[in-house]
């Protein structure tokens, strides 16, 4: 996959520049126990299921000393870092999300971009692979898209936009129209081809399920990553920290981010059973996992998109991709502060 060798060749990078400690790959993550003053760490980090645990399976896995894991709903995780005491010291929640919620940077700063992007096209008829050259093809078109309104939803948008496509939702009896490309709201339920609509957009790891399901005959003609931007995607999931847990544990979070990397490639040696297992033993009581051996295969992971950026490295891109949320809606994002980026 293309995507696995640009990933590849961030690592490398990453690991030439920065030359990153034994500590933070070979699996002695200890060095983070101690805080400014000596102290013991307590940190309490949380987490949606799916695509964003990813990026911390492999601490959940080795165990980070001092440190805490949540897997939990994604519809919750707001409730993690507001509040009068926010539960949350470290989270993982979408940019959008993360805008609106955090955006002042007087509670939260974003320490980076932990996903970019998991969002792909599906359809019976491969005849026709999407890119920026042939995606007018889609007018005329229905699409039917999981999470509309949200992130997936928002992005399609988003390029349908920058490629100057009009679209429409399909809302109750709206008819579809020849002139515009049709979005159609749907669930995971229904990406079958038996809705009928010409193809579908949904998110890893559920999508690659639908393509390996032999009696569905799907297969992905579309990568809204590199539709949005050619192959460094965009800036999805965030990992933010509170300010005061910043503050008090400085040399902690400096080991932390610096074994992000390692966590990253990590994902593509350990096999499935590792990864599920890391994951699953966080989850919140209760909460059905979403990443299984039958679905997490290398092309999921590969589709997850998950490398970490700096909030410094990432400040220019994070701001270009909220204007563009926010220009397909007002209420979709919001504009953030320079408080809101941490600086190292």
């Amino acid at each position: 996959m293309k995507k696995k060798t640009v990933f590849s060749l961030i690592i490398a990078a990453a690991f030439s520049a920065a030359a990153f400690s034994a500590c933070a790959v070979e699996g002695d993550l200890s060095s983070g126990s101690a805080d400014s003053t000596g102290g013991t760490v307590s940190a309490q980090i949380y987490m949606p299921d799916g695509a964003p645990a990813l990026a911390l399976a492999r601490y959940m896995a080795e165990g980070e000393d001092g440190a805490e894991y949540h897997v939990v709903d994604s519809s919750t995780i707001q409730t993690y870092v507001t509040g009068n005491s926010p539960a949350a010291d470290l989270c993982i929640l979408p940019l959008n999300l993360a805008s609106k919620l955090l955006g002042t940077g007087e509670t939260y700063q974003m320490l980076g971009t932990v996903t970019h992007g998991n969002i792909y096209m599906l359809s019976t008829d491969a005849s026709v692979q999407y890119t920026t050259d042939n995606l007018s093809a889609l007018v005329g078109k229905t699409v039917g898209v999981v999470q509309l309104p949200n992130v997936p939803g928002l992005t399609l948008k988003v390029v349908l936009n920058q490629n100057d496509i009009p679209w429409q939702e399909l809302t109750g009896d709206n008819q579809a129209a020849a002139d515009k490309v049709n979005l159609r709201a749907v669930t995971r339920d229904q990406v079958i081809p038996a809705t009928g609509y010409d193809c579908y957009v949904m998110p890893e790891p559920a999508a690659s399920v639908k393509v390996n399901n032999p009696n569905m005959n799907f297969e992905f003609v579309g990568d809204l990553q590199e539709l949005y931007g050619g192959e460094k995607g965009y800036p999805q999931a965030v990992l933010v920290a509170k300010n005061t847990f910043i503050e008090e544990n400085t040399e902690w979070i400096a080991d932390f981010l610096s074994g992000l990397d390692g966590a990253a490639e990590w994902l593509f040696d350990a096999d499935a059973a590792t990864i599920v297992d890391a994951v699953s033993a966080h989850l919140t009581e209760g909460l059905t996992p979403s990443l299984s051996t039958a679905n997490l295969s290398q092309t999921a992971i590969e589709h997850s998109g998950v490398w970490f950026t700096s909030a410094a490295e990432g400040k220019e891109e994070v701001n270009a991709f909220l204007d563009k949320l926010i220009a397909v809606s007002e209420t979709a994002a919001s504009k953030v502060s320079d408080a809101f980026y941490y600086q190292s």
